[in-house]
């Protein structure tokens, strides 16, 4: 081979020695970087496991929080319905006997309202209660008695006692017809355990409230035949139209109050007899009831009714010592107290007594 021809040859070798040292550090550099690499992306790895667990922590931190205040809100809610009382209230439709209850009600007016407007026809409250259970008794004789208790089985003990008591017969107060309003009767089991104990220690439990509608428990003791027949204290046009003009809540306000207006009209009878304690007074919800219960609860065998009046009207009684021990008795009724009196004085000077001294003047508005 010439000179000449070896002379690429020659070029090519000194290429490619000075292009070594260039290619091994290029290779270097390639793996220094995929080192590099791959420690920032293990780096990042772990940051993105530590702010994984950090966003766990804040969740679990957040939901503990939630569920505390929860707890709290609970405790708190039930603290406050085991302090305040929760009504009840039962209402007798005066046409067919049925009753009506409304249980659990923040305000006892308002029970009353929901009860009466759930009544059919001329109705009349019986009785309200709070914080404890109510059952029903009923005797062969058609009699109607009510009694509380702490659980539906002792007042369903309690309403047939009160039944036998009475006079009644063969009294029965079926399990079903119990009724409870009360916090603790609202609450889960486990929540009135968990609170009770606590409540009770602070004294912050609403005791048992039973309130008696006047002359109510003697009429429906009655069998129906002997209840008499009442009317409404207000009539009501169903056919009335009403008037589109008027605001919504007076029409909302109506409404509720429309059970009040079918309420029984009471009325309050005096009977007399004879006898120094032979006299009584009762109120109840139609003028047979008020005198029927009257006469019975005036002791002594010649009792008469001296006077009854309705809901609005006056009443005055007139007692007059007699010899032996004997007393006579005069009754007047009127619009007014004075006109009430007017009668009543009337008959006792007409009687030829020196004296009229009068027992009772009322008017019963």
């Amino acid at each position: 081979m010439t000179t000449a021809s070896k002379r690429p040859f020659i070029l090519l070798a000194a290429l490619l020695i000075a292009a070594s040292p260039a290619l091994a550090q290029s290779g270097a550099q390639a793996e220094m970087q995929r080192h590099a690499q791959a420690v920032n992306n293990y780096e990042g790895w772990r940051r993105n496991q530590a702010s994984g667990a950090y966003v766990d922590q804040a969740e679990a931190a957040a939901a503990a929080q939630i569920a505390a205040n929860f707890r709290a809100a609970e405790k708190e809610k039930i603290r406050k319905d085991a302090v305040r009382d929760w009504w009840g209230v039962v209402v007798v439709s005066t046409d067919d006997g049925a009753w009506n209850v409304e249980l659990n009600g923040h305000d006892q007016a308002d029970a009353t309202l929901a009860a009466m407007k759930k009544c059919k026809g001329v109705c009349s409250p019986v009785l309200s209660f709070a914080n404890s259970c109510l059952a029903p008794a009923y005797s062969t004789q058609g009699g109607l008695y009510w009694s509380p208790g702490e659980t539906r089985e002792l007042a369903s003990a309690a309403a047939t006692q009160a039944c036998s008591a009475a006079g009644g017969t063969g009294c029965q107060s079926p399990p079903k017809e119990a009724i409870c309003s009360g916090w603790k009767y609202a609450y889960r089991a486990v929540d009135r355990f968990l609170h009770r104990a606590d409540l009770t220690a602070r004294g912050d439990v609403a005791p048992a409230k039973l309130i008696e509608f006047p002359g109510a428990k003697e009429y429906i003791a009655k069998p129906p035949a002997r209840r008499g027949t009442s009317t409404a204290k207000k009539a009501i046009n169903a056919d009335a139209p009403t008037d589109p003009m008027r605001p919504y809540a007076a029409v909302f306000a109506e409404q509720r109050a429309e059970g009040m207006t079918r309420m029984a009209q009471p009325w309050t009878a005096i009977a007399a007899g004879s006898g120094p304690k032979a006299y009584a007074i009762h109120w109840g919800l139609n003028q047979q009831d008020a005198s029927d219960t009257a006469l019975s609860k005036c002791g002594g065998g010649d009792c008469k009714v001296l006077v009854a009046v309705p809901h609005g009207e006056c009443a005055v009684a007139i007692r007059v010592n007699l010899p032996n021990d004997r007393v006579a008795s005069f009754g007047g009724r009127g619009a007014t107290l004075d006109a009430a009196e007017e009668a009543a004085l009337t008959d006792c000077i007409g009687s030829g007594a020196k004296a009229c001294p009068i027992v009772f003047n009322e008017c019963m508005k």
